[in-house]
């Protein structure tokens, strides 16, 4: 069964290009960038980030590209 798992992280540079949220999601969890992309979410920019961890879990990411506080989530 797969569980929620929410990753909070603050942010104060400014927009985050997809590189670097791929980059910070493999940071916080490992393994191997499945899909990455950005889509427009009620006017914000928002990378989803799909990653396969050492643990052969696929865990979903969500980080905000926009304004000077960012919040990453996720789920496994």
């Amino acid at each position: 069964m797969l569980g929620l798992l929410l990753l909070t992280a603050t942010y104060t540079a400014a927009d985050m290009s997809l590189d670097q949220a791929v980059k910070q999601a493999r940071q916080r969890i490992g393994g191997r960038v499945i899909s990455a992309e950005t889509r427009n979410q009620n006017g914000h920019q928002v990378h989803n980030i799909r990653i396969l961890s050492n643990d052969g879990k696929v865990r979903r990411l969500q980080i905000n590209a926009n304004g000077d506080a960012r919040r990453t989530k996720g789920r496994r």
